[in-house]
């Protein structure tokens, strides 16, 4: 039983983690008019876009997002005028999502708060604990999303 409490205790750190971190980055965020996870989104399509084409089956897969959600996220950043869809050149059924000169002038901003946040979050940890907790973290995920 106190096994069991152990791992309910990490389970519930984790959330409360993962809830602290999207607060910090919606409060950012607003100032640029995005959410937390239409900027996730957003500069996933500003690092690749140029390199190949990005539609929404590819967002639903990086994010392990439902349909409907990802829908809901490039309906919004199409609307604020960051992403526009155009059909595509490789498969007509879909819409490569393509930045708009207003999303491309984010993509310093929103590069720049990534590794700000990214230096907060580790900021009281050693160099090789920081390492550590990011090597661990990745065992967590892949054991996590092979279930």
């Amino acid at each position: 039983m106190a096994e069991e409490r152990k791992v309910n205790r990490l389970i519930v750190h984790v959330f409360r983690l993962n809830n602290a971190l999207i607060k910090q980055k919606n409060r950012h965020m607003s100032e640029l008019d995005l959410t937390a996870i239409q900027a996730d989104v957003l500069m996933y399509i500003l690092n690749h876009h140029e390199t190949q084409e990005i539609n929404q089956l590819d967002i639903q897969e990086v994010f392990k997002l439902t349909n409907p959600t990802v829908s809901g996220i490039v309906d919004r950043l199409e609307e604020k005028g960051f992403i526009k869809r155009v059909r595509s050149e490789k498969d007509a059924r879909y819409r490569s999502l393509i930045p708009l000169p207003k999303g491309e002038t984010l993509h310093p901003e929103l590069k720049r708060s990534a590794e700000e946040a990214e230096k907060r979050f580790v900021r009281d940890m050693t160099p090789e604990e920081a390492a550590e907790f990011k090597r661990l973290l990745q065992i967590a995920l892949k054991t996590a999303e092979e279930e």
